[in-house]
């Protein structure tokens, strides 16, 4: 009184019901309030317990379990005390596959059946291998399960056999949602480490960027000045000897046209990643097309690299944009001829047939592209070796939206002598008209 309830719900009960007052439920007078209390606590938390039990279905690992406390004196033995036959040694197998696995269980069987001597097919179930088992399953199912299980089998115990079996399918179930389990951990650690690696990638490639703008300010600036330079020059010294002005005019005329590569090479670049350009597509041989090539990137040059090749494996006949693929072969040649570090400097170009494509390697005797560099050679603004050779990182890149349009392929060859390059090129096909702008 006084507390939670009402005075008046003690006195006449829950509304105004005699037979509902806490201190007299159902009528029942005369006990102390708290020894009242204590009974019909007991007994409505007895009946709820009751009916939950008969409404809801056990699992499998409680029925072994109530097993176990029901027939606690029929089962206080150790499994050194069970005996079986040779013919529960199956019944033993079937059990250990569902729960262990058809091989693991095979392996575990086979090792004591060496153990005891190799006599038959099965090991016999003598109190030793029981234990064994009982502690293998034990891992797997828990210890009070794998004594249930195998008590049902060789001692006689109470649990049904559709018990164990509902145990053993339910632990082929856990184990098969632990392995997909295991499976999903594995795909996602293979998935962190990509992006790691992805991000790394980035990360190199925000790196090429910034150095690419520092490049390219210092490409635009170089020849900008001595072209001012040597202007002013020209404009201010007005009895010049015609030799002076002869090479000063060579000069900007040299800086002029350095600044024309940089401008067309991002032009080009800008073009190919937009879509926009425009294929002329012909037909032609390849031999024709890599004469072209070899002349132009060898014309000029004061030390020109050697150019092996077999001209009779290049007569094969393509349709494709010849040009723009001759752009591509020029590239490779004059990186070729920066880069390749060979005494002499020496380039095989090897030409095959592959399931419907042609395979073109330009391979020299250099020393090749670092391994750290080789997933960023083909992107925009990377230079493998900036303080040996001058470029913008151009060029590749620009190689590889080419091949792109041209529905072929540019990569990188490791693991050969020096830096090897491979085209990939269909022959005799037409380019999807999709794909040609």
């Amino acid at each position: 009184g006084g507390g939670l309830l009402p005075d008046h719900i003690l006195a006449e009960g829950l509304f105004g019901l005699s037979w509902l007052r806490p201190q007299a439920l159902f009528g029942i007078e005369g006990l102390d309030s708290t020894v009242h209390a204590v009974l019909w606590s007991m007994s409505l938390n007895a009946v709820v317990f009751c009916l939950v039990s008969l409404m809801t279905f056990p699992s499998p690992i409680e029925r072994l379990q109530g097993a176990q406390f029901v027939n606690v004196f029929e089962h206080s033995s150790g499994p050194r005390g069970w005996t079986g036959s040779v013919a529960q040694s199956e019944d033993l197998m079937v059990m250990s596959q569902r729960i262990l696995g058809a091989t693991e269980a095979q392996a575990f069987f086979q090792r004591e059946l060496v153990r005891q001597g190799g006599r038959g097919t099965l090991p016999e179930p003598t109190p030793a291998f029981l234990e064994r088992l009982e502690r293998e399953l034990g891992a797997s199912i828990g210890a009070a399960a794998a004594h249930a299980m195998i008590g049902q089998i060789v001692g006689g115990s109470s649990v049904s056999v559709q018990d164990l079996l509902a145990v053993a399918d339910e632990t082929a179930q856990m184990l098969e949602y632990s392995n997909q389990l295991e499976e999903q951990s594995a795909e996602l650690s293979r998935t962190a480490r990509q992006l790691r690696v992805s991000n790394e990638k980035l990360t190199q490639i925000s790196q090429q960027k910034d150095a690419f703008l520092s490049q390219v300010s210092h490409e635009l600036r170089t020849p900008m000045t001595s072209i001012r330079a040597f202007s002013e020059i020209l404009r201010d010294e007005g009895d010049m000897p015609l030799a002076d002005k002869t090479r000063y005019a060579t000069i900007i005329h040299d800086e002029a046209l350095r600044l024309t590569r940089l401008l067309n090479d991002l032009l080009d670049l800008s073009v190919l990643e937009s879509g926009q350009v425009s294929l002329n597509m012909s037909t032609g041989t390849l031999s024709e097309v890599m004469d072209h090539a070899i002349s132009t990137a060898l014309a000029g040059s004061d030390h020109p690299i050697q150019v092996h090749r077999d001209p009779k494996s290049e007569q094969i006949r393509i349709s494709s944009d010849l040009d723009r693929l001759a752009q591509v072969f020029i590239n490779l040649i004059a990186n070729a001829q920066k880069y390749c570090d060979g005494e002499p400097a020496e380039m095989t170009i090897r030409v095959t047939r592959s399931l419907g494509e042609v395979w073109i390697d330009f391979t020299d005797n250099g020393s090749g592209v670092p391994a750290d560099h080789q997933q960023l050679i083909f992107e925009k603004f990377s230079r493998v070796s900036p303080e040996r050779a001058g470029g913008a990182g151009l060029g590749l890149a620009i190689c590889r939206e080419i091949m792109q349009r041209l529905e072929g392929d540019i990569s990188y060859l490791p693991g050969q002598k020096g830096g090897s390059f491979r085209i990939s090129l269909p022959f005799a096909r037409k380019i999807s008209p999709e794909r040609a702008f």
